[in-house]
């Protein structure tokens, strides 16, 4: 099996999935990985912390070291990057894939500063392509939300960054101190009666406002009508509440990350 480990500010997911063979085709709906394991962003944890953490992990669900081939490694936390490439190899025997704009992507890199754009930013822009064959634009909803443009040709543009929405929930509540913490749900109607359901509208539906307006923008500038597709763990939350957004996929960096792979390493290791 392949594992698929992508590192963000907040939260490490790790994804195990089938080996893919180095022909195999990529279709309209994504597979979803076979399992999948969430641990926090901490760079104060040791490598042996980590490796306990996971090894815990995986034989609550009957895996093991030996049950993995071989992994691919997305980070944009540089402290953790060598910790986990190290883990890794010492882990499976190999040192992991690592995702950057070097590998052969199966899309074209058409911004100024290819070694500047997140890793994650490019295996969402492989994603969304291979999904659509065609215009594609991928919404990642994390610590930040980035917007990542592909046109028909399958060249990746660049984009947007913006705050996440649970940045801009942690940055009202910590700087108004008379605000309280509230849910990050929708409340029944835009106009809010009293003050939990006033900041729940502020920040659920005005973020769909910043996404509609930026996608607009977006679109406006591609000149073509692309498909939308969100992820990322807050994506839930906002996806339902606009058209604009045609389908929500929890796993598609880790996709676009075992597609990576795919294309440049193909089958398991002998």
């Amino acid at each position: 099996m392949l594992l698929t480990v992508d590192i963000g500010n907040s939260h490490i997911v790790v994804g195990a999935y089938p080996m893919p063979g180095p022909e195999e085709p990529a279709g309209p709906e994504p597979e979803p990985p076979v399992a999948v394991w969430r641990l926090s962003s901490d760079p104060r944890r040791t490598e042996d912390e980590y490796r306990l953490l996971l090894r815990r992990l995986w034989e609550e669900q009957g895996y093991r070291a030996e049950s993995f081939g071989d992994a691919v490694l997305c980070s944009v936390v540089a402290p953790l990057t060598d910790i986990w490439a190290h883990l890794l190899e010492r882990q499976l025997g190999r040192a992991p894939l690592l995702v950057d704009h070097t590998l052969e992507l199966g899309i074209s890199l058409g911004v100024d500063r290819p070694d500047s754009v997140g890793r994650d930013r490019l295996a969402d822009a492989v994603a969304g392509y291979e999904r659509t064959q065609g215009p594609a634009i991928v919404v990642d909803f994390g610590t930040a939300t980035t917007f990542n443009v592909v046109s028909r040709e399958g060249t990746f543009l660049g984009g947007a960054i913006a705050p996440g929405l649970g940045t801009v929930t942690d940055a009202l509540v910590r700087r108004a101190s008379a605000l309280p913490a509230v849910e990050l749900a929708p409340p029944p109607q835009a106009i809010g009666r009293s003050t939990v359901p006033a900041i729940q509208s502020g920040l659920i539906y005005g973020y769909v406002g910043l996404v509609e307006g930026l996608l607009a923008r977006l679109v406006a500038e591609l000149g073509e009508r692309p498909q939308v597709h969100a992820t990322g763990g807050l994506g839930h939350i906002i996806a339902p509440l606009t058209s604009a957004i045609h389908r929500y996929d929890p796993w598609l960096t880790l996709a676009g990350m075992r597609s990576i792979y795919r294309r440049n390493r193909g089958c398991p290791p002998s």
